[in-house]
């Protein structure tokens, strides 16, 4: 192993390292570990194994590009939690019950899975409030739907595809006939699949939009609660519960006009602040981004949403002084409206906000500040049902 310092022409603000962070594992799966130097200045990533040639100079253009776009942006923080005035943080990270099976593939039991569906619970309570109707989606979307959602070309490097074997008895034959002894799939099994119809679901509220399309919905709006597995790639971002290949969505989505869906994104935001609070949490809610593909237009894309205000994220103290994105509060504008050409009823093209939370991560962010020990927790979740057995 070995470590690269890359040199930037101007500092990266904490949004710019925030966002360089994302984008730099995706350069070479020999990428770990990134961070950057005190004050900024520099760039620093371990290397293991073999890299590309040009990795160092690919690096420097990425954050000098990153660093550039974003220097004059000042985040946006809406709410700021009382325990943030003296964090307080369990005596140790205990992950009992939780097991990693795989790459980003993780199985729970005991507390953290009480947890788990505490949490779930909870944040399944919050469309109450709007009599969210309920909805069962696949976990398999269509790899059409994906495209209308803008997906190949903003998040490319986060797909995971879902193929089969190409109906072909010889193809099929040939298969099962190299893999008699073997322990594992081969490195010519790309080679027999079938061209992918599907993947796995990034996101659970793009099965949403896509049940409305080419609909007129009522003036009043609509909202949905929602849970289901979602799996995004993201090489050596992956990173215990904090980044999960594999991970659990809970969301509130509202289609509606504009002022309809930016209203309720204020109440959501509301009621997550209050939440923080009665649950002792040390966290903001603050203007974000997604992760875009390293690509001319991410950064262009990147500073469009932290400006716009379309994102809040949930964003919670972590021992190690860093933070964790454990849910957001997403504007998307008309695009889904326009994509899937659902429209509102005497207006124009549907508006939509998603509430959403990562349960995985809510479990990672609480163990860490609270600990596994129930008697140490705040009242409201240590007398939930989920812990009274």
């Amino acid at each position: 192993m070995s470590t690269r310092t890359i040199p930037l022409r101007i500092p990266a603000t904490e949004m710019a390292q925030e966002e360089i962070r994302k984008q730099v594992a995706f350069l070479s799966r020999a990428v770990g570990n990134v961070r950057f130097s005190e004050d900024g200045a520099s760039l620093l990533f371990d290397v293991t194994g073999e890299a590309p040639s040009d990795l160092d100079t690919s690096a420097q253009q990425l954050a000098n590009q990153v660093a550039r776009a974003l220097r004059s942006l000042e985040r946006k923080v809406v709410f700021t939690s009382p325990a943030c005035a003296a964090p307080q943080f369990a005596p140790e990270l205990d992950y009992t019950g939780i097991h990693f099976l795989g790459t980003g593939q993780v199985a729970m039991q005991g507390i953290p899975l009480r947890l788990f569906r505490y949490f779930d619970r909870i944040f399944e309570g919050f469309g109450d409030a709007w009599k969210a109707g309920p909805l069962l989606t696949p976990t398999l979307i269509p790899t059409k739907t994906l495209s209308l959602c803008d997906y190949f070309r903003s998040f490319p490097h986060n797909v995971t595809f879902a193929s089969h074997l190409r109906e072909d008895a010889h193809v099929i034959d040939n298969f099962r006939k190299r893999h008699q002894e073997s322990d594992d799939v081969d490195e010519h099994a790309l080679g027999d699949m079938e061209r992918p119809e599907a993947c796995l679901s990034p996101a659970v509220c793009y099965h949403v939009y896509h049940l409305h399309e080419n609909q007129t919905l009522p003036a009043e709006g609509t909202v949905y609660g929602i849970c289901g597995k979602c799996f995004r790639y993201e090489s050596s971002n992956l990173e215990d519960l904090r980044r999960l290949w594999d991970f659990t969505m809970r969301e509130v989505v509202y289609l509606g006009s504009r002022e309809y869906v930016l209203s309720q994104r204020e109440i959501s935001i509301e009621m997550m602040a209050a939440f923080m609070e009665t649950h002792r949490l040390a966290g903001e809610i603050r203007t974000a981004s997604d992760p875009f593909f390293v690509a001319p237009e991410a950064a262009s894309k990147t500073y469009f949403q932290l400006s716009s205000d379309s994102k809040f994220e949930v964003s919670l103290m972590l021992r190690d002084g860093g933070r964790l994105a454990v849910g957001s509060h997403n504007y998307h504008s008309d695009f889904f409206g326009r994509a899937f050409h659902t429209n509102i009823e005497g207006a124009a093209a549907m508006h939509s906000v998603c509430m959403a939370f990562g349960l995985e991560r809510w479990v990672h962010a609480f163990l860490d500040q609270h600990g596994a020990h129930p008697r140490r927790w705040p009242d409201a979740i240590r007398n939930a049902p989920e812990f009274q057995k």
